[in-house]
């Protein structure tokens, strides 16, 4: 590979990560929330523009809406990056592992309005085609610790110690290919999403952090 070669592959990854994150910063919360009934969401419960801040606030069929479209979010930001690093490529879970960090950034720390959300959403969808058979980890995860404590937050972040637990045991196992990338996706993602839910920690803690489904 010549010195140009690895020089556009770079921009490429460049833009990859740009795009993502000026893709991740489209808040559907926010949009929902004005549209819905011109409140803003920043301003309303914990202020997160994330789907469980939605749904307290605006309702089921508005956090549902906004799960979805954040989950979309963070896939279409590794399908962008597979379109510029197509088929079997050394630099192809790199790229993905770019665009998933930078649409869960932009999510959480959005560059068009103040505010943002957790990540958790959007961490999905990019994971779920990053690393499918862990995600499915991630997912049981959630969903268990959810069933269990009625607590969102809880649930989130059991789904990070899902995700990089089934990614380990995958790849220790055989089951999947160990790439670097990948695995720091999983530690760099998961790290942003425990931070973003310090708030909940804190609550979690006094006892105070409200349930769902009670």
């Amino acid at each position: 590979m010549t010195t140009s070669d690895v020089l556009v592959l770079t921009l490429r990854l460049a833009a990859i990560g740009v795009g993502s994150y000026f893709l991740g910063s489209l808040s559907s919360g926010y949009l929902v929330g004005r549209i819905y009934r011109n409140v803003d969401l920043t301003r309303l419960g914990s202020g997160s523009t994330g789907a469980t801040n939605t749904f307290r606030n605006l309702g089921p069929g508005a956090g549902l809406l906004v799960t979805f479209s954040d989950i979309a979010k963070g896939a279409v930001a590794v399908w962008l990056a597979r379109l510029l690093f197509p088929g079997p490529s050394e630099w192809a879970p790199l790229a993905d592992a770019v665009a998933g960090v930078a649409v869960v950034a932009g999510h959480c720390w959005p560059v068009l309005h103040r505010g943002g959300g957790r990540g958790v959403a959007t961490a999905f969808g990019a994971f779920l085609f990053i690393a499918t058979p862990a995600w499915l980890g991630a997912v049981l995860a959630f969903v268990l610790a959810l069933a269990i404590t009625r607590i969102v937050s809880v649930g989130s972040l059991a789904s990070v110690a899902g995700g990089v637990a089934a990614y380990v045991l995958l790849t220790a196992t055989g089951v999947m290919t160990l790439h670097v990338a990948t695995l720091a996706f999983t530690l760099v993602v998961g790290g942003i999403i425990v931070w973003r839910h310090r708030p909940n920690i804190e609550r979690l803690m006094r006892g105070t952090e409200p349930r769902v489904l009670s």
